[in-house]
């Protein structure tokens, strides 16, 4: 039996990863009203986390990365694929023996060639939990999603945490890092402590990407099962 991306995706979480993935994986926030009550900073002070993190998001507009995945759930296997990503809304995921997915900006493709089945989902309704949307998402979104802060001494914006604030979320917190501006890592801890950990190797930054990779035509005969 194929295992789900459980990580990079559009999909909520289960204990045990059980969940499927895109419900696959989508755009991740207590200390959200000290950020909205704060004054705005003048050039002599520090930058917010939600600040600095924004700034790191927003240096690109196309990405092409490469992941590799792990659970640490009992039989977590590694998982590797390719990751593009355009703003404002468009991504695709692709891996070996796993679903295609495909976000032209309204409407999620989820697509089992296996299974010979395609469901669709608008992108409004992805999770704020979703890897993927967390990277899309615009500061009020971020800021009205998770509780965002530096994860490292040095403040410099390098690797920062996310908490959500929706106290029953599943998920305890999500931790990004970069590398030369690029996210290098994506953590999720589970409330009940278990982790998701997905290295991001960069492939292109701001290069074209093709049309065509955030575009999906319907096959034929195939059974479709539409959320939007």
């Amino acid at each position: 039996m194929r295992r789900r991306i459980e990580g990079l995706g559009v999909g909520q979480f289960s204990e045990g990863f059980r969940v499927r993935l895109w419900g696959l994986l989508t755009a991740g926030l207590l200390a959200l009203c000290s950020f909205a009550a704060a004054a705005p900073a003048t050039p002599t002070e520090p930058a917010s986390a939600l600040t600095t993190l924004i700034d790191q998001l927003t240096q690109f507009q196309q990405l092409h990365l490469r992941f590799e995945q792990r659970a640490t759930d009992p039989g977590g296997e590694l998982q590797q694929g390719d990751f593009y990503l355009q703003r404002p809304a468009q991504f695709r995921l692709e891996s070996v023996d796993q679903p295609l997915v495909v976000s032209d900006g309204e409407t999620i493709y989820e697509y089992d060639a296996l299974l010979a089945q395609l469901k669709l989902q608008s992108f409004a309704s992805l999770t704020a939990l979703s890897p993927a949307k967390v990277l899309l998402m615009t500061e009020s979104e971020l800021s009205a999603a998770f509780a965002v802060t530096f994860d490292d001494e040095s403040g410099s914006g390098a690797r920062f945490r996310l908490v959500p604030t929706d106290t029953a979320s599943l998920i305890a917190w999500v931790q990004i890092a970069f590398a030369a501006d690029v996210p290098s890592q994506i953590i999720l801890m589970t409330q009940s402590k278990m982790q998701v950990s997905i290295a991001l190797t960069l492939i292109s930054l701001n290069a074209p990407l093709p049309p065509a990779l955030f575009q999906f035509e319907v096959p034929e005969g195939i059974d479709v099962i539409d959320d939007r």
